[in-house]
């Protein structure tokens, strides 16, 4: 891999190469949206697993709640339980920064776009539901 890259590091190229993946962690992590999370430097593998195991409570509780009749209310108490658990994992040693914000916001707008592509209707109230829940609480 860093034999056939090599040559483009001169027009800008930066490429980190640290291993091969598991097929089952390709498996079980080819829709997880923070998957990039995993091996960051900064964020220790014990958070990581907790953050994707929010996530996925997240998901299905909002899939749950979309599929139930969309409560607007249950679906920002939902966003508020997301950035609640965020907050206490990030309040010891702080590890999201800019991007991991970002991608956190993205992952929750993925979880919108699913869940629209199952309900089979516009679900844009939900989702500013979802991420006003969110902005209520959050430290990050």
């Amino acid at each position: 891999m860093r034999k056939a890259w090599r040559p483009h590091q001169r027009h800008g190229v930066q490429i980190n190469v640290r291993g091969a993946r598991k097929p089952e962690w390709v498996t079980a992590n080819t829709t997880n949206p923070l998957r990039d999370w995993d091996g960051r430097e900064h964020i220790p593998r014990t958070t990581y697993r907790k953050t994707v195991a929010q996530y996925k409570a997240t998901r299905e509780a909002f899939l749950a709640e979309v599929t139930a009749g969309e409560h607007q209310g249950n679906i920002s108490e939902i966003g508020r339980a997301f950035g609640a658990t965020l907050n206490a994992l990030d309040n010891p040693s702080p590890f999201i920064e800019t991007v991991e914000r970002e991608e956190l916001f993205d992952a929750l707008d993925v979880l919108a776009e699913e869940a629209q592509a199952v309900a089979g209707r516009d679900l844009s109230a939900a989702r500013a539901a979802l991420i006003e829940g969110v902005n209520s609480i959050r430290d990050w």
